[in-house]
């Protein structure tokens, strides 16, 4: 897919093998600065113990799902996702300093645009408490809450599905 400008500023684009540092610093960043109002400081560091590197990003993209990232206009990453052969997002991120700028409904926009394209008739991914709005703004129903451990830490997410 082609680089898209959205505003003035971020543009979307298919994830660029070397991106996968960037991604993975993205990732930390959001979940220790962004999820603060809904994750205790134990949450989070459980959180970020399974965040993946940089290059267990490059290899999860590389399996041939869509992937797309979000760059400002210095052309550096400030948020990504991914849409998976079945409709699955497994990541949604979007850099604490990029907060605020639509990024991560502009990049739910794109896999959907790519899902319609793919033929797909849904999505469906696991939001925490911090993307749960923006996943229902973009038109996802929350199905249900999803209580996990992660190194003996309670944590929750919630499923969440979107018909197209």
């Amino acid at each position: 897919m082609a680089m898209k400008q959205h505003d003035g500023k971020d543009l979307i684009r298919a994830f660029a093998p070397g991106d996968g540092e960037w991604l993975a610093a993205i990732y930390r960043r959001a979940v220790e600065k962004r999820t603060g109002d809904d994750y205790s400081d134990l949450q989070r560091s459980a959180w970020i113990s399974i965040a993946p590197s940089g290059e267990v990003i490059e290899a999860f993209y590389g399996d041939g799902r869509l992937a797309f990232v979000a760059v400002d206009e210095r052309e550096e990453p400030v948020g990504f996702s991914d849409l998976e052969k079945d409709g699955h997002i497994q990541f949604l991120y979007v850099a604490p300093e990029a907060a605020g700028r639509s990024i991560g409904t502009r990049l739910i926009a794109t896999l959907e645009q790519a899902a319609r394209e793919e033929g797909l008739d849904r999505l469906y991914s696991e939001a925490s408490e911090t993307a749960l709005p923006v996943f229902l703004k973009s038109g996802f129903k929350r199905l249900q809450r999803r209580d996990l451990m992660i190194d003996g830490v309670a944590i929750h997410n919630y499923s969440v599905e979107k018909r197209l």
